[in-house]
């Protein structure tokens, strides 16, 4: 078992970014633009402190069970802070936990999970868009709301996202069965948005995570800032099975 994270702080100088790696843990929070620059680094350091103070190992319950108390720790001091200031403390988050050969990954919000089978690209937990509705009555695909929402200005994309917090928190949760030589990774949407499933795929080495993990920020930067001088904060967490 290898894991490896790494996180590259935007143009904006405050990285809204965290995350958390153990031995059996990854996690992934990005704080929204929205929240503020004081507020997206509040909301992404909690995530990770919580997830930090109650390890799984010590919990004594299932992964379902745990992953479930976690988001809901997480949503309800976030609703405490975001009343205490007055203002909205958001964004979006992804945990996975190992436990033998299964990884359980729960996400609320943009920030994708990747699980990497021979080079097999899938993305798993993914979270409903608010359209989502739309779809299931038929009035739409949605490779055409993506489309319809890409048209719109890029700051106006997180419209149609779920966040953290919620007064009932909806997060998506799926179980992957490993293999030797699987991997699972963790990344923000600043380097979503620009590298492609397949190319992660392509550029995740076990022997050598950091440089992979290197590879992918610094792609992802390249291509932000491609005609426009600006780049998100941009983070990945990788675990090797």
């Amino acid at each position: 078992m290898l894991t490896y994270g790494n996180s590259l702080t935007g143009t904006s100088g405050v990285n809204g970014d965290s995350y958390f790696i153990s031995s059996d843990t990854l996690m992934l929070s990005d704080g929204a633009s929205g929240a503020g620059k004081e507020g997206k680094v509040i909301m992404s350091g909690l995530c990770a402190e919580t997830v930090r103070n109650t390890p799984f190992s010590l919990s004594g319950l299932s992964v379902r069970e745990y992953l479930d108390k976690i988001i809901k720790d997480i949503n309800n001091k976030l609703i405490a802070i975001s009343q205490e200031n007055n203002h909205y403390i958001f964004g979006t988050l992804v945990i996975c936990v190992i436990q033998n050969d299964i990884a359980t990954v729960a996400a609320v919000g943009d920030s994708p999970a990747f699980y990497i089978h021979e080079k097999s690209v899938t993305r798993v937990a993914k979270t409903k868009k608010t359209y989502h509705n739309l779809v299931e009555l038929g009035l739409f695909t949605e490779e055409q709301l993506e489309d319809y929402v890409h048209k719109l200005p890029e700051h106006m994309w997180s419209m149609f996202d779920r966040f953290i917090p919620s007064v009932v928190p909806e997060y998506s949760i799926e179980e992957i069965a490993l293999h030797k030589g699987d991997m699972i990774v963790l990344c923000c949407d600043g380097v979503s948005d620009h590298v492609e499933p397949s190319l992660i795929g392509e550029l995740m080495q076990a022997d050598c995570l950091a440089d992979s993990v290197g590879n992918i920020i610094k792609i992802a930067r390249e291509r932000s800032e491609k005609g426009r001088n600006y780049h998100d904060d941009l983070t990945v967490a990788a675990y090797f099975h």
